[in-house]
């Protein structure tokens, strides 16, 4: 028992700091490219099912001259 009581007591101090930087500026822009990349594919893809009448139809649409023209 005396051994028991003449151990020595520690005592740990764990300094708390800030984590460090993760890279969040590179998440974002990694997925801003990649909404971008899946907004391009969704284009060709709805590009490639369009008939040329509906192409005419957008092209007409988001044409200003030919709106202009027209008046």
């Amino acid at each position: 028992m005396a051994d028991y009581n003449n151990r020595p007591i520690i005592i740990k101090k764990v300094k708390k700091t800030s984590h460090a930087h993760h890279g969040g500026a590179r998440k974002i822009a990694y997925a801003d490219f990649v909404t971008a990349m899946m907004a391009f594919f969704l284009l060709l893809w709805l590009i490639s099912m369009t008939t040329p009448e509906q192409k005419q139809g957008s092209a007409d649409y988001f044409c200003a001259t030919q709106y202009q023209r027209q008046q």
